[in-house]
């Protein structure tokens, strides 16, 4: 059986967080979580609206709608967000500094 070891500073790090500090991940791990959330609670935007009123609904509208929200959601994130990735960072900084 084979076990991974995952931190919260390597769960969705490309290739390029080999060249980044652990201050730096740890923003972008953060970022990556507030972005997580925002989607969560954009998402509930379009429970209301009915399929018919867009785009005549099916699969293609859903799939639409998942990957707009996911990008308003990254795109606040990335310019600032609602203040919780300054919260998770310092957070993921302290318990770093903790297991040293």
């Amino acid at each position: 059986m084979t076990t991974l070891a995952a931190s919260p500073f390597s769960l969705g790090l490309g290739q390029q967080s080999q060249a980044l500090t652990p201050k730096e991940k740890a923003r972008q791990v953060a970022e990556q979580f507030e972005g997580i959330f925002i989607n969560q609670m954009l998402s509930g935007m379009f429970e209301g609206i009915g399929d018919e009123d867009a785009f005549n609904g099916g699969f293609a509208e859903e799939t639409y709608r998942g990957l707009m929200t996911e990008t308003y959601a990254d795109t606040i994130a990335k310019s600032g967000g609602i203040g919780l990735a300054d919260n998770i960072m310092r957070e993921l900084i302290g318990l770093q500094e903790i297991e040293k």
